[in-house]
């Protein structure tokens, strides 16, 4: 990296970090800290909660799955939106109108305090988790196209996202979620351009040369429960986007923070839909980078190929020119940084709201306010520390196996909301009997089969009784098994019903 790059890059971050000291004077209370004052414009909302979903994971992982096959995963990515649209106005609405700051409010409403806390502390779980791993890729990308030291970057990128999120609060998030939205479909843009246009071949070959591989094409049609073909990635899609657009914290924050009910529902409906353009140019950039490598007279390095998550690095590392670099770095950073702060804010939201206010509620709003502050830091140094671990690992599996294993707390959430919102009559009794046997399922499921990335063993071997189908449906069938058995409990066993 040229001094020039350098000094974008260091721009930019500061710029970030401004923003955070500006936002912080407008401060007086927790919901200026956490809901803004419930003041956002839909359009900023809708930036929010584009940026807040689309992670470096978008920047990296799409060209990357592209290059090596071809646009199998864009029917999932189709499937938000048509979740929004038909989910929009009720569940909007009924935040804005029955909850105070958190999703997990509405569970202890509906099935007492031990609901609020099953819903708050998988959330947490699962964030810490997330924001742990998208460091570890932000670093892994940004030390590849630096040359700097992964431990350093990790805690660099850390500290300064931890702090401008810790002193601007939700309003410097949302605010910075803009310019970040910018910078990555910006950098996604530009990559394409150059391919296009300042590569020397034809533009009309590059594309004819992705087409005729095949790699705008859409396969895996067959049906086949054991494997990740179209249906199982469409039916997992479904309930991902499903739960993490009900019951997530990070989007559900984003629906309080509007103006008035009108201009929440816009925003999230325009957030979700402008996704789908984003997937789309990043996923249409892997299959032009196959055509740029294939006909064009530059090489990619094996280990490259070898290593879809290097692709882009490499590309932007060997082609592009001095200043270039640095803001196509930037882009990088925002893009994870847009996920990363709002999953600092809305941890720190579920730990004041969720937890110590509802355990001290006689605290003042300063100290909650201070709490949550202090939530951000422990969050975010905690995500930090986990990311560094994830440097010692050789085996990307184990990632994997990780989040796997993940699955068997965080199996059920988006079943738990719908037992109570769906179905009136459900009781607390059924629900907590919900809860145990999705955890049961999801347990078993996956320790029967996930291996371990040392021995290629699975965890639990009990021979025929092992789970054979595709990992994705185990949380799908979680959720079932949730709300079957919750609503048989619900009705043999009777009980308290809110």
């Amino acid at each position: 990296m040229h001094s020039i790059d350098v000094a974008i890059v260091v721009l930019y971050l500061g710029c970030i970090a401004g923003l955070g000291l500006y936002f912080a004077r407008r401060q007086r209370s927790t919901e200026d800290y956490f809901l803004a004052g419930r003041n956002v414009p839909g359009w900023v909302v809708a930036f929010s909660i584009m940026g807040t979903i689309c992670s470096s994971a978008t920047f990296i992982g799409h060209p990357g799955n592209v290059f090596h096959d071809n646009l199998y995963l864009l029917p999932a990515h189709i499937v938000p939106l048509i979740v929004m649209l038909v989910i929009a106005r009720r569940v909007v609405t009924f935040y804005r109108r029955t909850v105070r700051m958190t999703a997990y409010e509405y569970l202890e409403q509906r099935f007492g305090y031990l609901a609020r806390v099953y819903g708050a502390g998988t959330f947490l779980f699962s964030r810490v988790a997330d924001v742990s791993v998208t460091y570890y890729f932000l670093a892994l990308a940004t030390a590849y196209l630096t040359g700097w030291n992964i431990f350093g970057v990790i805690i660099v990128l850390g500290v300064i996202t931890v702090v401008y999120t810790v002193v601007g609060g939700i309003e410097a998030v949302v605010w910075t979620d803009v310019i970040q939205g910018v910078f990555l479909v910006g950098g996604g843009l530009l990559c394409i351009f150059f391919i296009l246009s300042g590569s020397g071949l034809a533009s009309t070959d590059i594309v004819a040369a992705a087409w005729e591989g095949g790699k705008f094409s859409i396969d895996r049609w067959e049906w086949d429960l054991s494997q990740n073909n179209q249906w199982v990635l469409i039916i997992g899609a479904t309930f991902l986007w499903l739960q993490a657009l009900v019951s997530d914290q990070n989007n559900v924050q984003r629906y309080l923070l509007a103006r008035s009910d009108e201009e929440a529902i816009r925003g999230a409906t325009l957030g979700v839909g402008v996704c789908i353009p984003v997937w789309i140019i990043f996923m249409v950039l892997g299959g032009l980078l196959w055509s740029y490598y294939q006909i064009g007279p530059e090489q990619i390095p094996t280990d490259v190929v070898e290593n879809k998550d290097q692709i882009v690095p490499y590309f932007i590392k060997t082609q592009f020119p001095i200043g270039v670099k640095g803001l196509m770095l930037a882009a990088l950073i925002a893009a994870a940084m847009s996920s990363l702060d709002s999953d600092l804010n809305a941890m720190a939201t579920v730990v004041v709201n969720d937890f110590f206010a509802r355990i001290q509620p006689e605290a003042s709003d300063q100290r909650q306010l201070w709490v949550g502050k202090c939530s951000v830091v422990v969050l975010g140094v905690a995500s930090i520390l986990l990311a560094l671990q994830w440097t010692k690992i050789s085996s990307p599996s184990l990632v994997e196996f990780f989040f796997a294993v993940s699955m068997i707390v965080t199996g059920g959430i988006l079943a738990l909301f719908a037992l109570g919102m769906l179905f009136q009559w459900t009781t607390t009794t059924g629900a907590y009997a919900g809860i145990v046997a999705c955890m049961l399922f999801t347990s078993w499921a996956t320790l029967t089969h996930v291996e371990l990335p040392s021995t290629g063993a699975r965890i639990l071997d009990l021979g025929s009784f092992n789970y054979t189908w595709s990992p994705v449906l185990i949380g799908v069938l979680g959720h079932l098994v949730l709300v079957t058995v919750g609503l048989s409990a619900s009705r043999i066993l009777g009980r308290t019903k809110r």
